[in-house]
């Protein structure tokens, strides 16, 4: 296994208390939950957002060929 980069992060008490509870509950170490929750959220904001842009570019032709 490679040497992988860390930082530290700071995390609200109860916000820590739920990851360990999902981690357990996962059967996983809480970094591997919250690397899996975090790209989780990305993946989903980013297709909103892939959502978004291609709905404003139809809007965009739309007004173009008016």
């Amino acid at each position: 296994m490679q040497q992988q980069d860390y930082i530290n992060v700071r995390v609200r008490k109860e916000t820590h208390r739920q990851l360990k509870i999902v981690a357990a509950l996962r059967q996983e170490s809480m970094l591997e939950t919250l690397t899996h929750l975090v790209q989780q959220e990305y993946d989903r904001v980013r297709e909103q957002g892939d959502k978004r842009h291609v709905a404003h570019e139809k809007d965009q032709a739309r007004h173009l060929g008016a």
